[in-house]
């Protein structure tokens, strides 16, 4: 009798949109929410989606306070960084002082040590961009997508590859026509990782792609392609300010990738997690 053992599986928690802030009392709250279900769940490694702090691109201590809060984490942690924490892409719309530049960047370096990364679970390499830079202009754009070459032509034939980042890449084609500028992946940006993933076989393509921003839970297979939305920790956005596209619920998802190239997630409301809705009268300028 031959014994064929389980694909080796990995628990990977993801976080988005925390918006901590010393001055953000609920924020903290949720935040502990999470922080304990990791201790009494454990995980391989918490990623965060970005938009880890209130107001980061502003205020260099928040992202100081907001890697304090990461490295309260029982396990090793990965992330990105959101508008909130160093501006956003460049746009006509885009409200003033809110654009990315060297410097916010420069901010988030000193504190993280890097806006790009690589994590490797078996048959899985999982690679961390920084959203923000794409169409930026910047000379750190240019060096990413250098980067971002590199990393994709070194994964092996078979290794599945899932892309991190703050931002969705893709959504319906109606979607994409009515949404603001600022919700998704900018189109130039998102014909060029089409374009440099369609130099792979198809099935070494990316077969997953996890993205925040939104504050909705969303799962949809675009195109051979798993997308998830990570929804926000902190609170969701009322309709008036975003219409429903997904499920407008705080929360984190869990999620487990084998050898196998299976990708299976649950969304998890923490024990102690406020549901929490934006109030209509406190403008929130990076998403309107």
């Amino acid at each position: 009798m031959v014994t064929v053992s389980a694909p080796s599986a990995w628990r990977v928690i993801l976080v988005s949109d925390t918006h901590l802030s010393p001055e953000a009392p609920e924020a903290a709250a949720n935040w502990e929410a999470v922080l304990r279900h990791v201790h009494a769940t454990g995980a391989d490694a918490v990623i965060h989606l970005g938009d880890l702090t209130r107001d980061g691109a502003h205020d260099p201590a928040e992202l100081r306070y907001g890697r304090q809060q990461l490295e309260r984490l029982p396990v090793n942690w990965y992330a990105v960084p959101g508008n909130h924490d160093i501006g956003d892409n460049p746009s006509k719309s885009a409200p003033a002082d809110y654009e990315i530049d060297a410097g916010r960047r420069t901010h988030w370096l000193e504190t993280f040590g890097r806006d790009r990364w690589s994590l490797t679970l078996g048959r899985w390499t999982v690679l961390g961009l920084n959203a923000q830079l794409l169409v930026s202009g910047l000379e750190a754009e240019a060096a990413q997508w250098d980067w971002l070459g590199e990393q994709v032509g070194a994964c092996d034939p078979g290794q599945f590859i899932a892309l991190a980042m703050h931002k969705p890449v893709v959504a319906s084609e109606e979607e994409l026509s009515v949404a603001p500028v600022y919700r998704f992946v900018r189109p130039e940006a998102r014909q060029r990782l089409a374009a440099m993933f369609r130099e792979r076989a198809v099935r070494d393509g990316p077969a997953l792609v996890l993205s925040g921003h939104v504050h909705q839970y969303r799962q949809q297979r675009l195109d051979g392609v798993e997308h998830l939305w990570v929804p926000t920790t902190w609170t969701v956005l009322p309709d008036s300010i975003q219409p429903v596209l997904g499920a407008k619920r705080c929360g984190i998802l869990s999620l487990e990738l084998t050898d196998a190239g299976s990708v299976r997630h649950e969304f998890v409301e923490p024990p102690g997690l406020r549901q929490l809705t934006l109030i209509d009268d406190v403008p929130d300028p990076y998403h309107h």
